[in-house]
């Protein structure tokens, strides 16, 4: 039993659309990352400070000549201010389908916003809308056309079934192509035609509420009977009615005939009665070339529409009328077309995506990245001709293929999204629309030089949007007086906005050990190193490279200091109140360190030196230490007073508690939070103090706000837009009117155009919560059971204010009371902290709550508009992507008992502190990241049968491309720790180790956290092909290439001398094989390859060098094609490398390193994969697979050997067992045995499989398979010779598929583990049997990681039969309880994919990880609810199991 789960988000884009979505105001971007996750982004403007070297050619008529010389030695800076748009993601959603378009609708029944419809490959639509008083997406509809009797046509695998989706550009309706030639059309309601529908249809829906009419099938051939075999199609502009261009190939032809048949494709364009469900034939255009592919509609003033092919561009517009444009001579050749000659542009166009950008100019990106305009010369209304122009260096933009292009209306900015590398955001301008132009480097724009940076250009000039009038358009040279400049073209200027990094494709990885992190830091993880996964980038022309991985956050230390017997420390700001200082930035100016009987006070403003001359109090106890009032006051809050310092450490007032008439015991105090002049303690029997700075005196002034008998488990103090509660005040409603900047979202523009509140918010002692508004004392909101953790906070709408509460338990909010166990101890709230997430681009406020066992919630605070017109405050639960939660002894229920603390008086006093301490830090500034750190210490159960580490620690990080996410410290024993910014160390941090080292440190800014691993990109300018890693030197092999000029051998091979110069030269790949160090990333050494030859795969093998000793040595072994043309017979070598150490050059320390060659085998045939068998290299050519044996004199002998069905895809091998994976023919499993030599076949699969990758999957004594293929699924199979199917032995068993939606390109075994605190990685054994070995994981469990084309990192893990019991039934739960985002199933969408194997007989379903750990982001009620229904008792196991699975690669 097996679970599937992705360790990563998918990177690359495959579509996208620009409409009004969240708000009616500004416009979103949604996304569709590799066709299964939908992200929604804001557009914000942002602004950065730059500095340039301003170069002495920029000089020349500032300087007189005397002084050049002088100007030219001296490095001279300018400060340049950059306003420009981000991207900034509001909400993210995982789709449980594969999607196949992206459109966006309007209709009446909300002409603000838009709709967005997603298409699916198993033919269903789904309609979706922002919900505002959730803050969501919520579905409206789903559309679904599988018994439309056309089910078996959906799920055929031919490229000309492929599904897609259009949607009128008035609104009117929507088309889906699916199956052989089959449309559906779903019609939307309109003004002008909702009389006519409504006459025709008998639906008693409100025409309020109505958003479309039912939706109807056709074949093409009803459309028009000419119709078939349909390539693509698009909507018209400028017609009343929906209008459908038809692109279509009724006669087939390819380039071996178009000697013969020639121009077979042909286009009609058709006006559709959606309410007769008929259409009209309009025109119609035969004798196309053959090779056109996809058609863009076009809005006025060109109209009609462009069609694109390989070797041409042809306008149509809409009276029929056609202009070609030959972009290089084989359009002559393949065509008879009448094209206007302009070949010399040498362009090929296969790949090329276009769309219109203003005036007569169209936007075209070419498969290389190339940018080229379009430029339309009209005469009229009509086209005269096409002239292309190149965009200068728009190479650097893109540098790959455009998956999708999509303009932002009015904003003058295009979005280019791509799958094979990174997307951007790109904004373009004229230069005459600015009074003033200067001068910008070549690396941000593009066509001409300009220094102007400013976004704000467009609100001042003015941006033309798509679809403008021909009235609108007057006056810029198009139909006015003016005429248009003969080089318009050059006007233009691009530049690189913003950009979304994509980490694919990924067709090979490897596991390897860190090399870069420091010796201190690595003496305090629990693992002797660290491991991070290395994928090679490829299937590109350029920009190929490596993508790093890593399970955790690492961090660059600066300083360590040993102080044992350490608990505690933080850093404090100081400013004398009498000092004037211009600085913005305030530096810390002391440490203080905590033990457990004595304090120690630190001076860290210019060198670390223990500050003796203070009236600062040694022996106190420190809980919490902060500085108030502009930092001119430090307050110390001990366990038993506050004492208040000023900034030399003074002592101004001491405050001791006061006394509890309710309690008689001593108080003491167990947390605090500061504020700019506020303080909140909590003691320890439950009552909360508040106190104030005064700002004259400043002195500290006790507030009385809560009730005497309140009992508070936590709280914060917090400062908030004071409209956020505006409307309570109202009696919820009034709704208050706010003025927005155009590209700001809700969240963000409150606090720039509202005052803000000091508040605290506090969680009762019965998981209550509530807000108290410091300036008036008022109780303001008030929320009952938020320790049940509900996915939505929101406070009831009152007829009359807020009062306080007593201490009486109350029903919940939402009119259901709780299940009596989430009054249990783990479940209470422990630590509750408001504090800003985000980098420069976008930070927000974020309520972060951790329970008494750890468990760590985000909230997103948000307005939320009801449906009556009301602004509410309301707080969205955010989705978790790791389990922070402790495993230790559950505590015994404690119902209704007034004060939590009661139940502790057993305790010791250590586990009181434990369970008290402040375990969450906010860093307002950690190397440009406002983050919240988290330190858990937990406790084990002995009895067990999972371990989880005692210490963990999380860093919860936001950037402008991610929510706040949970990322694992690389540092798991942390105690404390506390931001850290001075002379030195700029916004770093500073934390206590748990064996008392004091660390000062800085966040790693090389590494990306917009994913739930820390990654990074290294570009290597070449196509890679695969990559592995060599422990015993610790360096990593990449295979690339590059094209180069093909040119013949051999006298029979000569070509003729009178044949000309071809105009499109053949290029052939040549290969190479780099030696990267993972200290620096750069290449050390290269081995060159001849001409017409790569290495296919690269494998770091252990080799048996001696038949006498048995010495076995590690090598790289290679194993390459040579490919001149399909006309010569392709053939391959197998090549052995050993990594020596030499002599590094000067300067250059991590050239220690260079591969040497020991022996060149002829194989006689493409070396298509490769490894390591018991000390023997196999190696498959073609339909051979051959074992050799490495002798001492370097002699390279084949001594066993097999034959295979077609062609070997993929070869893994444990110990002397082999698993072989074909092309066409599923995989074998087969030993290999030396005494005699021979391979023998165990088994097989009988089924047609086209084996992309396969690795073993273990499970104590029971030996898996999982294969990937080409249909985006998995399989796994077993060799079990006692099952009766197996017909002993001789077939696999097939015991499940997956679709996973996913290209999957390799397969990497590493072991899972299971002893997560204990686990030690030796670095001399990491790659063992194809994966890592570390020496105390579970050694009879290994898991399988695979990486994906779509950039991501997934993983089938192996779980015994009671696990795999109880997680199949909350998979089940969750399947059908559960709202899941567009409608969709995801038991159909994992079990039934759109090429499913009816001779499949899978008897386990494999587990779906991703909705398993859903289960973590429902409401603690739901919760209890799945583990009632998994059965009695199965909670602990469950959260056992999930724990398990969270943390298999806690090693790295």
């Amino acid at each position: 039993m097996q679970v599937y789960q992705d360790l990563t988000p998918p990177t690359s884009v495959t579509h996208s659309v620009v409409a009004q979505f969240v708000t009616a105001t500004s416009p979103n971007l949604i996304l569709l990352r590799a066709s299964k996750v939908l992200q929604i982004f804001d557009f914000v403007k942002h602004e950065s400070q730059d500095v340039e070297s301003l170069r002495t050619t920029e000089l020349d008529g500032r300087v007189g000549e005397s002084n050049e010389d002088f100007i030219g030695d001296l490095g001279i800076e300018q400060a340049v201010t950059r306003h420009q748009t981000k991207l900034v993601l509001r909400a993210e959603y995982e789709l449980n389908g594969f999607a196949t378009g992206l459109e966006k609708v309007r209709t009446t029944s909300d002409l603000s916003r838009d709709f967005i419809l997603i298409s699916f490959e198993t033919a269903k639509l789904s309609l979706l809308t922002w919900d505002c008083a959730r803050n969501a997406v919520t579905t409206v509809s789903l559309h679904y056309y599988e018994k439309q009797r056309v089910t078996a046509l959906v799920n055929t695998d031919s490229a000309e079934n492929a599904s897609f989706l259009r949607a009128d550009v008035s609104g009117s309706c929507a088309c889906l192509k699916f199956g052989k030639d089959i449309f559906a059309f779903l019609p939307f309601t309109r003004d002008d035609v909702d009389d006519i529908f409504d006459a025709a249809a008998t639906n008693d829906v409100s025409e309020k509420k109505k958003t479309f009419y039912p939706s109807f099938v056709v074949q093409a051939a009803r459309l028009d009977e000419d119709i078939f075999n349909v390539i693509d199609t698009t909507f018209l502009y400028e017609y009343r009615e929906p209008t459908l261009a038809i692109l279509y190939q009724p006669r087939r032809t390819w380039t071996g005939l178009i000697e013969q048949q020639k121009d077979t494709v042909s286009l009609i364009v058709v006006a559709l009665d959606l309410v007769q469900r008929a259409s009209t034939s309009i025109l119609s255009i035969s004798n196309l070339p053959y090779d056109i592919v996809a058609a863009l509609a076009l809005p006025a003033p060109i109209g009609g529409s462009l069609l694109f092919g390989a070797n041409e561009l042809l306008h149509v517009d809409n009276s029929g009328r056609t202009v070609g444009v030959a972009v290089n001579s084989a359009a002559f050749e393949a065509s008879a077309f009448d094209f206007v000659d302009r070949s010399f542009l040498e362009l090929r166009l296969e790949g090329a995506k276009g769309t219109y950008l203003q005036d007569n100019f169209v936007l075209l990106l070419l498969a290389t990245g190339e940018m080229y305009l379009a430029e339309f010369a009209m005469e009229g209304r009509a086209v005269e001709a096409i002239e292309l122009h190149n965009v200068e260096s728009s190479d650097k933009f893109v540098g790959t293929a455009a998956s999708t292009m999509k303009v932002i209306p009015g904003r003058k900015k295009v979005f280019v999204g791509s799958e094979n590398g990174d997307s951007v955001l790109i904004s373009w301008r004229k230069t005459g629309d600015n009074a003033i132009a200067d001068k910008t480097d070549s690396d941000h724009a593009a066509v001409i030089k300009s220094k102007d940076y400013e976004d704000a250009d467009e609100d001042l000039y003015g941006a033309f949007e798509i679809g403008n009038s021909a009235k609108e358009m007057h006056g810029i040279g198009l139909y006015g007086d003016e005429a248009p400049s003969e080089d318009a073209y050059k006007r233009f200027v691009f530049s690189v906005h913003d950009t979304l990094a994509n980490y694919g494709p990924l067709v090979d990885l490897a596991v390897g050990s860190v090399q870069n992190y420091g010796s201190d830091y690595r003496a305090d993880t629990d693992t002797s190193s660290k491991l991070e996964i290395v994928a090679a980038r490829g299937g590109l022309s350029q920009s190929g490279g490596l993508s790093i991985f890593r399970r955790s956050i690492s961090a660059s230390v600066i300083a360590s200091f040993n102080f044992p017997d350490c608990q505690a420390l933080w850093t404090v700001k100081a400013k004398n109140r009498n000092t004037k200082s211009i600085d913005t930035e305030q530096l810390d100016k002391y440490l203080i360190i905590s033990k457990a009987d004595e304090s120690l006070l630190f001076d860290i403003s210019e060198q670390f030196d223990q500050v003796k001359n203070s009236e600062f109090d040694p022996k106190a106890s420190t809980v919490a230490v902060g500085s108030i009032l502009d930092g001119t006051r430090i307050v110390q809050i001990c366990r038993t007073e506050i004492r208040v310092y000023d900034s030399d450490m003074q002592i101004t007032q001491m405050l001791p508690l006061p006394e509890d008439d309710y309690d008689s015991s001593e108080p003491q105090i167990v947390s605090a939070s500061f504020g700019e002049r506020e303080i909140l303690v909590v003691l320890q029997n439950g009552k909360g103090l508040t106190y104030i700075g005064d700002e004259e005196t400043l002195e500290l002034i006790e507030v009385e706000i809560f009730d005497a008998r309140m009992k508070f488990a936590a709280g914060c103090i917090a400062t908030i837009p004071n409209t956020y509660f505006s409307n309570l005040e109202q009696n919820g409603t009034k709704t208050r009117k706010r003025k927005r900047n155009e590209g700001q979202s809700e969240s963000a523009n409150c606090d720039a155009l509202t005052g803000i509140d000091p508040v605290v918010f506090m969680v009762t002692s019965h998981g209550d919560f509530q807000v108290y508004r410091l300036t008036d004392k008022k109780l303001i909101y008030a929320v009952s059971h938020i320790d049940a953790l509900p996915p939505l906070i929101e406070s009831p709408r009152l007829s009359k204010p807020l009062q306080r509460p007593g201490p009486s338990r109350r029903k919940s909010s939402a009119g259901i009371v709780p299940h009596l166990r989430l009054s249990d101890k783990e479940y209470r709230i422990a630590e509750v902290m408001y504090a800003p997430l985000g980098d420069a681009v976008d930070k927000r406020d974020y309520l972060l709550l951790r329970t008494e066992d750890n468990d760590v919630v985000v909230y997103e605070p948000f307005l939320a508009v009801e449906r009556d017109g009301a602004v509410a405050f309301k707080l969205r639960k955010l989705p978790k992507t790791v389990i922070t939660r402790s495993h230790g002894d559950i505590a015994k229920p404690d119902f209704m008992s007034e004060s939590p603390r009661e139940s502790e008086a057993s305790n010791t006093e250590h586990e009181k502190d434990s369970s008290r301490r402040q375990c969450m830090v906010a860093l307002p500034d950690v190397n440009g990241f406002a983050a919240v750190f988290v330190s858990i210490r937990g406790s084990r159960d002995p009895d067990s049968p999972v371990e989880i580490p005692q210490h963990a620690s999380y860093w919860i990080l936001k950037t402008s491309k991610s929510l706040p996410r949970l990322i694992p410290s690389a540092s798991c024993e942390t105690t404390s720790l506390s931001p850290f910014h001075s002379l030195t160390v700029d916004r770093g941090f500073v934390y206590l180790s748990g064996k008392g080292t004091v660390r000062i440190c800085k966040l790693s800014t090389d590494f990306a956290f917009d994913g739930t691993w820390p990654a990074k990109k290294v570009t290597m300018e070449d196509d890679v092909h695969a990559v592995t890693y060599h422990p015993a030197r610790s360096m990593y092999v990449v295979s690339t290439s590059k094209q180069v000029p093909f040119s013949f051998k051999g006298d029979s091979e000569e070509r003729d001398g009178d044949v000309g110069e071809p105009e499109f030269p053949a290029m052939v790949d040549q290969g190479s094989l780099v030696l990267v160090s993972p200290k620096s990333w750069i290449p050390v050494d290269a081995y060159e390859f001849e001409a017409a030859e790569v290495a296919l795969v690269v494998k770091t093998v252990r080799l048996q060098v001696s038949e006498n000793s048995q010495v076995r040595r590690q090598y790289v072994a290679v194993g390459t094609g040579v490919f001149f043309g399909e006309d010569l017979p392709a053939k391959g070598y197998v090549y052995i490398f050993e990594i020596i150490e030499v002599v590094p050059e000067p300067g250059k320390p991590e050239n220690n390193h260079k591969l040497k060659l020991i022996v060149k085998e002829d194989a006689r045939g493409v070396v298509s994969t490769l490894c390591d068998v018991n000390g023997y290299l196999l190696a498959a050519q073609g339909q051979k697979v051959m074992v050799r044996a490495l002798r001492e004199d370097n002699s390279f002998l084949p001594v066993a050997f097999m034959d295979m069905n077609l062609y070997v895809s993929e070869a893994k091998s444990i110990k002397n067992m082999i698993l072989m994976g074909d092309v066409m023919k599923s995989v074998w499993f087969v030993g290999f045995s030396e005494e005699p030599y021979k391979m023998q076949l165990f088994g097989k699969d009988l089924q047609r499989i086209e084996v992309v990758a396969a690795e073993f999957v273990v499970d104590g004594a029971v030996l898996h398979f999982v294969i990937s293929d080409t249909k985006r699924k998995i399989h796994i199979l077993q060799y079990d010779p006692e099952d009766p199917r197996s017909l002993s032995g001789q077939r696999l068993i097939r015991k499940s598929d997956f679709f996973t939606g996913h290209d999957i390109e390799s397969f990497v075994m590493v072991p899972k583990s299971r002893l997560a605190n204990d686990l030690t990685v030796n670095s001399d054994t990491v790659m063992e049997t194809n994966g890592t070995n570390p020496s105390a994981a579970r050694k009879d469990q290994y898991m399988a990681i695979a990486c994906t084309r779509a950039g991501s990192i997934a993983a089938v893990l192996p779980v015994s039969e009671s696990k795999y019991r109880h997680l199949v039934s909350v998979q089940q739960q969750l399947t059908d309880k559960i709202e899941h985002v567009a409608g969709l199933n995801p038991r159909m969408y994992r079990t039934l994919s759109a090429t499913p194997d009816l001779n499949s007989a899978g008897t386990r379903a494999v587990l779906d990880g991703n909705l398993i750990f859903k289960l973590e982001s429902l409401s603690l009620e739901r919760q209890l609810e799945v583990f009632e229904r998994a059965g009695k008792g199965s909670e602990q196991e469950i959260r056992q199991h999930l724990i398990e699975l969270d943390k298999a690669l806690s090693y790295m």
